[in-house]
């Protein structure tokens, strides 16, 4: 991931029931939940949260809210069970 261009962490998650996603399926989408190419996505370990989806585009992401709500339907229509926090700007 090139942090010059996709430098913020949006959104994290977490996967229930030992549900996982594959990075490809992933980015897919959340290019389009963000509405842009310029954005990564990793699996990280939070101390004392263990393992979560970490989600990452530019500082001046267009529209963080309507990307949160976007990569929620994306991740229900998918029949994923997650919880999810914000942490972008």
């Amino acid at each position: 991931m090139n942090k010059s261009v996709a430098e913020v962490r949006w959104l994290t998650f977490r996967l229930m029931n030992g549900q996982s996603i594959g990075p490809d399926r992933l980015k897919d989408g959340w290019v389009v939940a963000s509405e842009t190419r310029h954005c990564g996505v990793r699996r990280e370990s939070i101390e004392g949260a263990g393992m979560v989806y970490a989600l990452y585009a530019p500082a001046n992401l267009a529209s963080p809210r309507r990307a949160e709500l976007r990569m929620r339907e994306f991740l229900m229509s998918s029949g994923y069970t997650f919880t999810m926090g914000t942490l972008g700007g």
